[in-house]
């Protein structure tokens, strides 16, 4: 999960006209408290609001977002709408032409049709025509609407697209569904249902731009995108060459999730209440109540506390996105955090792993580079190198890069010329000889930039 700045926000406040921001709506200190949220976490709130601002900066263009009117007659891989956005207050790589469509994709259950919007990035010079595609999948932002990538004006760049557009290609970045257009709830780390985002934003793409991008592809994401990519490799569409997926790169992955909260669990009972903090996958808690729930509407996340429910319920009135909601966490220790149920009996919780995780003996027939930081206190390696060792066992060709002491963020910009030279190769017909893990050696990991996530 992905935390730009750091933690909270909130909302109560009706709006009658259309607010300028779809998300993060402002929340006095006497409407917080209503929620348990006192002081502490009200002054928390201010700070990751504003930060959550700072990144979902765009006016919410409502219209777009609508749900297109011949929605209910088109199929997966419809383009539904499209729209160049003007230049003019984007940071993006000088000559990047950006596109926003609204397309067809299908529900986790894989029979529901469900609206979703992505952004399509193009490079300034034809240096191949057609250009290659790569599909690239976001890490976490939030549950909302408002929270879309596509509604920043850098379009939640962390050293993570844009060095694709360096590179020559062209990007297909899904919001994923839910975010942006809500006609569903966004099904967050549900992968087999982003693996279907990914998947049928490229084939949209293509038909906004049929004679501008390659039928062959490969795709790319981290974090909750890492999760998707990976499923995606073993989506049963990408299996046969007509697809024309090549491979892919899977950077910090979620992978199985359940498994994930009980061991980071463990560690964090033998923490002080004080420390409990720097296990950032603590702040991950009201996330994966929005999760679970969106699959089984019913979920009450049994093993919350009192308090954090109503925490959980105010980062749904305000519409917090992902850095305020993470917030959400930041003044309490794990006993005001958790109730007496232990999240090992959290069934639905459990089910959810089961249904999305990747790695789960599902055969794929393309290569696919995951990337993990070692000192990564949100995806642990040691989940991820289990997950590896399963798809290795199930027959599949794989490589997992180890990078010593990068955090869940750093890891992204620091392994880019790895994961270059992979998408590169797969664009050469190259391919992954033999399964391994490699731990990678930093040239200088003392005077190194290697920034936490906070």
């Amino acid at each position: 999960m992905l935390l730009f700045f750091t933690l909270l926000l909130g909302v109560v406040t009706v709006h009658a006209a259309r607010p300028q921001h779809a998300s993060n709506f402002p929340v006095s200190a006497e409407d917080a408290a209503k929620y348990d949220c006192g002081p502490a976490c009200w002054q928390i709130l201010q700070e990751t609001n504003a930060g959550d601002l700072a990144i979902f900066d765009m006016p919410f263009d409502y219209d777009f977002y609508e749900t297109a009117k011949n929605f209910s007659v088109s199929k997966p891989g419809d383009l539904l709408k499209l729209k160049p956005i003007p230049a003019d207050n984007l940071t993006v790589p000088i000559g990047t032409a950006v596109y926003k469509i609204q397309y067809m994709s299908l529900d986790l259950d894989n029979k529901t049709t469900v609206p979703a919007t992505a952004f399509i990035a193009v490079p300034f010079v034809r240096g191949r025509d057609p250009f290659n595609v790569i599909a690239y999948a976001h890490g976490t932002t939030g549950m909302f609407r408002g929270c879309a990538p596509s509604t920043s004006s850098f379009f939640f760049d962390y050293d993570s697209w844009t060095p694709l557009i360096h590179a020559g290609y062209a990007v297909v970045a899904t919001d994923y569904a839910g975010l942006g257009n809500n006609q569903t709830a966004h099904k967050y780390i549900s992968s087999a249902a982003q693996a279907n985002d990914v998947l049928y934003s490229v084939i949209a793409a293509r038909k906004a731009f049929p004679l501008d991008l390659s039928k062959k592809w490969a795709s790319i994401g981290h974090s909750q995108g890492g999760g998707a990519s990976w499923k995606l490799s073993e989506h049963t569409k990408v299996q046969d060459d007509k697809a024309g997926y090549l491979g892919g790169v899977s950077i910090a992955p979620i992978t199985y999730i359940y498994d994930a909260f009980i061991h980071g669990l463990e560690k964090l009972e033998s923490l002080p209440e004080d420390e409990v903090q720097s296990f950032l996958i603590i702040t991950l808690l009201p996330s994966l109540f929005f999760a679970v729930k969106a699959v089984f509407p019913d979920y009450t996340a049994p093993f919350l506390s009192e308090t954090m429910k109503k925490r959980i319920k105010l980062g749904e009135v305000a519409q917090l996105c992902d850095n305020a909601l993470s917030g959400l966490v930041g003044d309490l220790g794990l006993s005001q955090l958790l109730g007496s149920t232990h999240p090992s009996k959290d069934t639905d919780f459990k089910e959810f792993q089961k249904l999305n995780a990747p790695a789960q003996g599902a055969k794929t027939s393309k290569p696919l580079l995951v990337i993990q930081g070692e000192g990564d206190t949100i995806v642990f390696a040691d989940i991820t190198e289990t997950a590896y060792n399963n798809s290795v066992s199930a027959g599949n060709m794989l490589q997992l890069s180890l990078y010593p002491a990068l955090d869940h963020t750093a890891v992204v910009g620091a392994s880019a010329p790895e994961w270059l030279a992979f998408l590169e190769g797969l664009f050469n017909g190259q391919t992954i000889k033999r399964s391994a893990i490699e731990k990678k050696v930093a040239f200088d990991i003392d005077n190194a930039s290697k920034p936490p996530d906070v």
